[in-house]
C-alpha cells in the first residue's frame, strides 16, 4: 500500500481486547429492564478450553444458568483460575444444570467419539430431540481451531433443525476491538 506520493502507508492493527461476560450477553431483549432478567432459552454458549478465564466460565453459569452442559472434550479439565473439577461440578449442581460427558457415552462403533458434531448429533437423537436452553458446550482449543468457526455453525444448525427455531450463539473467550 502506498499513498499518492509513493510513500508506503502504514496501518495500525490493534490487538483484539478480551471482553468480560455481561448480563446482556445472556438475557432476552424484552427482559433488559426487569429486576431479574430472563435468560435466553435459545442460546448456545460455547466455551473453549484452555483459552478461557475463570470468569469466562463462571459468569455464564451464574447469569445464563444453562439447563444443559455438553462436554465434548476427550479429557475434561476445569483447572482455570481457582477452579477445579470439584468446584465446577458444584457450580453445575447449584444452578441445576445437567452435565453430559459425551465422548464416553458413545461406543466407538456407533459414532466417531472424536467428532464434536457427531457427538452432538448422537446426543440430540438419544435425547428424543427435546433440549431446552440455554445450553453450554465445552470444547477443546484444537477442535475449535481445526474447524475455524464451522464447528459452531454445524452444532448450531443441529440444534435449529431439531427445535425448528434459530439459536443464538456466543463463544468464550469473547474478543472485540478496544
Amino acid at each position: 500500500m502506498s499513498n499518492a506520493d509513493g510513500k508506503p502507508r502504514l496501518q495500525l492493527i490493534r490487538k483484539p481486547q478480551r471482553i468480560s461476560p455481561r448480563a446482556e450477553h445472556f438475557v432476552e431483549i424484552a427482559s433488559q429492564n426487569l429486576l431479574f432478567p430472563i435468560p435466553s432459552r435459545d442460546l448456545l454458549i460455547f466455551v473453549i478450553f484452555p483459552l478461557v478465564s475463570e470468569e469466562d466460565l463462571t459468569k455464564p453459569l451464574e447469569i445464563a444458568r444453562p439447563c444443559t452442559v455438553l462436554e465434548l472434550r476427550r479429557s475434561p479439565r476445569f483447572d482455570v483460575g481457582r477452579l477445579n473439577r470439584r468446584l465446577a461440578f458444584e457450580w453445575f449442581e447449584a444452578i441445576h444444570s445437567k452435565y453430559y460427558d459425551l465422548p464416553p457415552m458413545l461406543s466407538s462403533r456407533e459414532k466417531s467419539a472424536d467428532d464434536p458434531v457427531e457427538l452432538v448429533a448422537a446426543f440430540l437423537e438419544k435425547s428424543g430431540k427435546r433440549v431446552s436452553g440455554p445450553v453450554m458446550i465445552l470444547l477443546s482449543q484444537p477442535h475449535a481451531e481445526e474447524n475455524d468457526g464451522d464447528l459452531v455453525r454445524e452444532i448450531t444448525r443441529l440444534f435449529s433443525s431439531i427445535s425448528e427455531h434459530p439459536w443464538k450463539t456466543i463463544t468464550f473467550p469473547l474478543f472485540g476491538q478496544p
